[in-house]
């Protein structure tokens, strides 16, 4: 079964919090920060899960982004998410009265790479900054993380400065 991208809802919680622990080393989120960026920040978070077997999605309506994300017959808004379905997620940030947006935190779990997924997943979060009228989108990555690098180059990201 294709796994779903769609926004991330407070029964991810859990699974976020067990995500972050297994996909770094270190600085990894807390359940209260991960809690504000879902519920609270100027934000959208996407999760990408693996659906049961017998939830089948059908083709989501395209006029808008949010609604877009959830597919018909997917995890209802109130439903949680069982911990093994949280393949990653993504966070990006807003400013008020701006056209820049930031991609604040994105992870795959490690089994779950190679498979095109984080591609998948960059190209939704940018097609949010693109709805929310935003015409910059920045990010940090460690320089010891090649492999992100290397999918933001793929996307059209460039350097622009170190830290």
């Amino acid at each position: 079964m294709t796994p779903i991208l769609r926004p991330a809802i407070r029964a991810d919680l859990d699974a976020l919090v067990e995500l972050e622990e297994v996909s770094f080393d270190s600085d990894w989120f807390s359940r209260r920060q991960l809690s504000h960026l879902i519920l609270r920040a100027h934000a959208r978070t996407l999760v990408i899960i693996q659906p049961d077997d017998d939830v089948i999605p059908s083709a989501p309506a395209v006029d808008d982004v949010m609604a877009a994300l959830w597919p018909a017959g997917s995890v209802e808004r109130d439903d949680a998410t069982p911990l093994r379905s949280v393949l990653g997620y993504g966070t990006v940030l807003f400013r008020r009265n701006s056209r820049r947006a930031r991609l604040y935190s994105f992870c795959l779990h490690p089994e779950s790479r190679g498979r095109g997924l984080a591609q998948r997943m960059l190209t939704s979060l940018e097609q949010l900054a693109i709805a929310q009228g935003c015409t910059q989108f920045d990010l940090e990555v460690h320089t010891g993380n090649g492999a992100a690098i290397a999918l933001y180059e793929r996307h059209g990201f460039e350097k622009c400065g170190r830290l």
